[in-house]
Order: C-alpha cells, then structure tokens, then sequence
C-alpha cells in the first residue's frame, strides 16, 4: 500500500500523507537578496533567484491549501489540506485501494471520518463500536503513521542542491508562471518541476517530481486565506478514549 512521495516537498511515504515540509536556505548557487522586494520582471530573474524568492515567500505563510497526487506502480493517492501551519487543518483523501477519510484537526485534538476500507487498514485497533458514529474523537497524539492522518504544523522544504534550469513563461491553472527544473540529488533519474507565480507575490503554485518509479504532483492554493474550523455535531461524535480496551 505505501507509496513513496518526493516532489519537492516531502520525502515520506505517501500513505501516512503527512506533509512534512522541511525548511532550509535554496542551495542553486545563487545569493540571498535578503527582504528587499525583486522588482523586475520575472523572466528577466535567474533559476536561483526565482527559487530563492519563492523559498522565502513560502517560509512567511500564514495559512495555504496543498492538493496532491501521488502515483506508483499503478496505484494512486490524493489528498487536499487546507492549514493554519500551526494546530488547525483539515484533510480528505482518497486511494486507489478504496480508503477514504476525512480529519479535522483543532488543538491537540483529532476528529476522523473513515470509511470501512480505512479502518481496515488503521494503524490502531478497531471495535465494532466504531462504524456506528461518523466521526471518532481522538488525541492528536495518538495518531500514528498508518493512521494516514496530517500533522496541521509544516515547513517548506527547499530544491536540493545542483544545477536550476529556468524554463519559459506558461500559464498554469490560468495563471502566468515560470517552471524551474532541478535534478534530484538522490534518485537517478529523478527530477523536480518548480512553478513559480510571474505575476504579484513569487508563490510556489505547483511543484512536479518524477523518478523512473514514481509521480507526485503538489499543488499550493489560498495563500494566507482565513478559514474557520469546527468539529462535527456532538451527535456524530464517538470518543475513542471513553472505550474501555476491551471495547465489543
């Protein structure tokens, strides 16, 4: 079932689908500009700038939407996170395999909408009592990896190291962008796809990664929008911590 995901922004497997984005200094050999705001056109920057502006852009979120898609072998997985970067999120993802969930994470707390398939495959032991409530209230820090749940906290991972190649000016989802393509470090064959916004504030609007193997396609969206998070209707609420062990 697991798929490993590169992309750019993550090197997990995809079935935890928890979006660990590592922050760090873009290393494509070109100098911090520092804060001061680049004012020429887009294409006239270089590789290095572009992905150094982006880096910087990225790191300053306040909140953000990440689509992805990840394909291997045959298999798929998808999920959408809208996050505050901090301790308010929501998930839903889908598989190939048939799992489905749904979370909404408030605090330290956890509230998952599973379908059949995804308790089947649940990292954690499961009793009848838990298909009978829509939603289960847990912990946050009871998830677990196979869990398939995302942490609402990230950082943005920077291109690996080597040579950036800028790519020309194209339009993406209806808006203007600049690819920049940097080769993975350590999979042969590997390669990652940057799309940086040409026009207003130098977001990341996609990153592409592919190897030999593997495909992931990570989409940003909703930079800094502000978003509300409540958790289900106590009604639809099972909480898993009022189960004894031994729970039929």
């Amino acid at each position: 079932m697991p798929l490993d995901t590169r992309g750019g922004i993550v090197r997990t497997k995809a079935s935890t689908a928890a979006l660990c984005l590592f922050v760090g200094t873009v290393a494509v050999g070109c100098a911090d500009a520092g804060d001061t705001a680049d004012v020429r056109p887009a294409e006239t920057r270089s590789a290095g700038q572009l992905l150094n502006e982006a880096d910087r852009t990225m790191k300053a979120l306040t909140s953000v939407t990440i689509v992805t898609d990840v394909s291997s072998g045959g298999r798929r997985y998808s999920s959408r996170v809208t996050t505050d970067l901090e301790n308010r999120c929501t998930m839903k993802a889908t598989s190939s395999w048939g799992s489905k969930v749904e979370q909404i994470r408030i605090g330290e707390t956890d509230y998952i909408h599973p379908n059949d398939t995804y308790l089947e495959l649940w990292g954690r032991a499961t009793v009848p009592a838990m298909r009978h409530k829509p939603w289960l209230k847990s912990p946050a820090s009871a998830a677990k990896g196979a869990d398939d749940l995302v942490d609402c906290a990230w950082s943005y991972s920077s291109p690996p190291e080597g040579k950036a190649t800028k790519g020309d000016l194209t339009l993406l989802d209806g808006k203007p962008a600049i690819s920049v393509q940097v080769a993975d470090d350590m999979v042969e064959g590997g390669l990652y796809t940057y799309y940086v916004a040409a026009e207003g504030k130098p977001y990341l609007l996609r990153i592409d990664y592919q190897d030999p193997h593997h495909r992931t396609i990570r989409k940003f969206s909703g930079f800094n929008n502000r978003f509300n998070i409540h958790p289900p209707a106590a009604a639809d609420v099972l909480d898993l911590s009022s189960l004894p062990p031994d729970a039929p």
